[in-house]
Parts: C-alpha cells; structure tokens; sequence
C-alpha cells in the first residue's frame, strides 16, 4: 500500500507491501502516483530491486585514494599536488562513474598549454590509477574513461654530457662552494651511476670500504641493491663518511631534502658559468652561449653509465648492477654512446676468422 505526505512543497512517497518499505520525494504529484504505482507492481511481480546508490564524486574519490592508497607511495609530496589538481578540475564534482573521456581530454589538452607533455603524461598516470583503483577496489564504476583517452608523446630522453672543460669549471665551482658536502656528492654521483635520492638517503652503514659497495636499502626501482664502487666513487663516499656524525645510522648528507642537492647544485653551475664568462672576458674571447647550459643534477648519472659502456669493460649484466636498471631498454636510455668512437673500433676490428681478406675488399 502506498501513501504520499506534502512536504515543504513537494511529495513523499511510501510504498509498503509483501515486508518492503520503499520510499522516494517527488516535485510533482502525478510522478509520485506513478512512481507508486510502478513499485508496489514490481514488488508483487518480484522484478523489484533497490535502487542502485550512487557513485561518489571524482574529489571524494581522490581523498579516498590518498588515505587508502597513496599515502604508501614513495612520491606522496607529488602525487599531493596532482590530487589537488584532480580536486580542482571542472569534472570533479561529477559522480566518478559520469566523469567521460571527453571530460579527461579537454583537461589534457588544458594541461598542455601549461606543462610539457611528459609532466601531463605523470599526471595522466595518476588520475588513470585512481580510476582503476575505484574499479577493481570499489565496483564504483566499470570502464576506466582514461582507456580512450590519447596520451601526449613524450621525448624527453636526454643526451647532454658535460665537456672536460665543463666539467673543470664545474669542480673549480663546488670546490670553493659553503656546501662542503656537495663537492664530493658530486664526485660520488658522476664515478657510481647513483641516483639523487639512493645518495640522500645514504648512511654510514651502508658503505662498506672492505667490498668497495654502497648498500640501498630503498631504491627507486623498489626493494634494495648494492651498488660496487669505483676507486673515485669511493674516495669521494670517504669524504662523506668522514664528514658524517658519529653512529652507523648518521645520514651522509647534513641537508633535510633530497631537493636541496638540486638546489645547490643548480647555484654552483650557475657559479662555474661566471668563471668561464670571467676568464672569456680576461682572455678576450666571447663567451659560448651553450657552454654549461641546460645542465642537471641528473646528467651526471647519464654521463657514468655512459662512460662505463663506451670503455667495454663490463658485460651488459655488470652495467645493470652498476646502473641499477632492470630491463636492457630503460639502460639504453642513459647510455649515449660517440658514433665516432664506435666507428674506431669498428675500423680496429680484424676480419672473422676463416674469411679471406678479400672478403672486405671492393
């Protein structure tokens, strides 16, 4: 049986029948009759069902996903700005399963006009895992509108290695820098291969002088790796060690953020370019525009692994071990080998064994 109430306006509907109590608001009073009439007929065919509740909104979602799941990631400070961003967007507001890819696109190509394609691609990334997340882990939807979204190309690969007389102007400059610390940093990142935060987060226990190793506990990669050592790497770790508080657990580096090795080091190229403008201007020549520019923290990383695949000496799982790379084709990218060079050992090669000496010839 079914009653409808007046409420402030509109019409709330009651339908009790066969143990079921359902009910609904209407602004009309002929949708109420109807919506009455349709229930209490479904429920005695039993074709009845409750009503499907509805999906929570994008930005619900995004604070769900931090609790549940980002917290645990290495990247919270980042992944905390592309949440508030997710947060802010036009669709956000919108019930997660009504967000369409048209709504994801038109943000994207917003993005781009702001950010370089490899920076909305992350952020691409992130949104698409929490809508996979909303569906495997909470059924609030079915198809992950990001599927059919196109992702901007990227290149970001990068080839900048720093000339002999970069890198002298370079050591001149962290060799007189405030941050005493930063100079055999340096040094330690350009002879290991390491990345920025595997050196941040080093501590006295992890170097072992006996082996000629740095242990990581903590890797971008995930789970741990030990690193081996070059004589140089390990002179410059010395000096840190050296330097450190006393206590196996006492940090390498006396700074709070990974981020203040980029900072510093971004200063002292900066410093090492006046020195080279300096000695131009008392030389009398101009000054090359290109000469220290557009260098990162991270080429150094570049050049290491790049120098350890151009002397041939290790075998391709040994570079792995050094680099810390897990698949040939990631190492590939950090390894930006002298055609030119390649070209002279091609020509210091001898003919294959059982080939005539014509067999080259023209």
């Amino acid at each position: 049986m079914a009653s409808i109430t007046p409420r402030g306006g509109k019409y709330y509907v009651r339908v009790r029948r066969d143990g079921k109590t359902v009910g609904r608001t209407f602004s009309k009073r002929a949708d109420a009759d109807a919506w009455a009439r349709r229930t209490e007929s479904e429920i005695e065919r039993g074709t009845w069902a409750p009503p499907k509740e509805s999906a929570p909104t994008l930005a619900k979602v995004v604070a769900d996903y931090r609790t549940a799941v980002a917290v645990r990631l290495k990247g919270i400070k980042v992944y905390d700005c592309y949440f508030s961003e997710f947060s802010g967007t036009a669709f956000a507001g919108k019930p997660i399963d009504e967000v369409t890819p048209f709504d994801v696109a038109a943000w994207r190509d917003q993005q781009l006009k702001q950010f370089v394609p490899g920076t909305v691609t992350r952020k691409l990334a992130c949104l698409g895992a929490i809508f996979t997340w909303a569906i495997r882990e909470r059924g609030w939807l079915a198809v992950n509108p990001l599927s059919r979204v196109t992702k901007p190309k990227v290149d970001d690969a990068r080839d900048r290695l720093l000339s002999t007389d970069e890198r002298e102007y370079l050591r001149r400059a962290t060799d007189t820098c405030k941050a005493a610390w930063l100079a055999p940093t340096i040094r330690l990142l350009m002879f290991s291969a390491m990345r920025r935060g595997e050196v941040f987060g080093l501590r006295r226990r992890d170097v072992n002088f006996g082996t000629a190793t740095a242990h990581l506990p903590d890797t971008k990669a995930g789970g741990a790796r030990t690193v081996p050592l070059s004589p140089d790497a390990l002179v410059a770790a010395r000096e840190l060690v050296e330097a450190a508080p006393r206590g196996p657990d006492a940090r390498l580096l006396p700074i709070a953020h990974v981020n203040g090795i980029s900072d510093v080091f971004k200063t002292t190229v900066a410093r090492a370019r006046a020195l080279y403008e300096a000695d131009c201007k008392a030389g009398g020549v101009d000054a090359d525009r290109q000469f220290l520019a557009d260098v990162r923290l991270h080429d150094l990383r570049h050049m290491a692994v790049t120098f350890w695949a151009s002397t041939g000496g290790l075998t391709l799982p040994e570079l792995m071990a050094v680099s810390g790379h897990r698949s040939p084709r990631m190492l590939m990218r950090y390894t930006h080998l002298s055609p030119s060079s390649i070209a002279a050992k091609l020509a210091a090669l001898s003919a294959p064994p059982g080939c005539p000496p014509t067999f080259f010839s023209r």
